[in-house]
């Protein structure tokens, strides 16, 4: 009895241990394995006519001219959204004078709540080289799909809701093509390094 019972607790101990690592390690080895899909990518994004947070017409061809940077989620969005923009509003800061060179675009996964108006208030509180990009739910869908984007909505009390999404930071060449995806996680200066490339 008492060695079936150290064979028992050697076996709990060992998946307890199992359990942990898998935890711990697991969702880097995802988040890599993302990166990989990403890169393995030649072009990504489709054709698209939607609003900025202006109010003007925007389309891809804004991604045509200028390096940019793309980063989808919502305003209501309660911690990695605003952790996010307020990472790549450093990063573009640090660029200096040539942060009039890159363009950034914060692109909502929630068009019903994300209006042009409510986005350039959000908006104000970063960079203000970040322009925001809402318009038709159908549209908006269509265009994070066509970047991969993972987006989910799960209800909270009442009619609320909140939004589960990837948060990635795309980067894009001066021809619009997609060079490759940053996180906000990331090491600073690496990042910094990634996007001055770009320029």
């Amino acid at each position: 009895m008492k060695i079936n019972s150290v064979r028992a607790l050697i076996i709990v101990g060992f998946s307890i241990i199992t359990l942990t690592l898998i935890g711990l390690f697991l969702p880097t080895i995802l988040k890599k394995d993302n990166e990989i899909q990403y890169a393995s990518e030649a072009k990504l994004g489709i054709p698209f006519e939607l609003i900025d947070s202006n109010g003007n017409k925007i389309t891809e061809a804004a991604f045509v001219g200028s390096p940019s940077v793309l980063f989808f989620g919502f305003t209501h969005c309660p911690s990695i959204c605003p952790l996010a923009l307020h990472r790549l509003s450093l990063l573009i800061e640090s660029l200096g004078k040539d942060q009039n060179r890159l363009n950034a675009y914060f692109i909502t996964l929630d068009p019903e709540r994300d209006t042009w108006k409510v986005l350039n208030n959000y908006l104000s509180s970063f960079n203000n080289r970040i322009i925001g990009i809402t318009g038709d739910s159908k549209k908006i869908k269509a265009l994070a799909k066509s970047w991969g984007i993972y987006s989910k909505k799960v209800p909270l009390d009442g009619e609320n809701y909140t939004i589960d999404h990837t948060s990635l930071i795309f980067l894009l060449k001066n021809n619009g093509n997609f060079l490759k995806s940053i996180d906000f996680e990331d090491d600073f200066e690496l990042s910094l390094e990634e996007i001055k490339k770009l320029l």
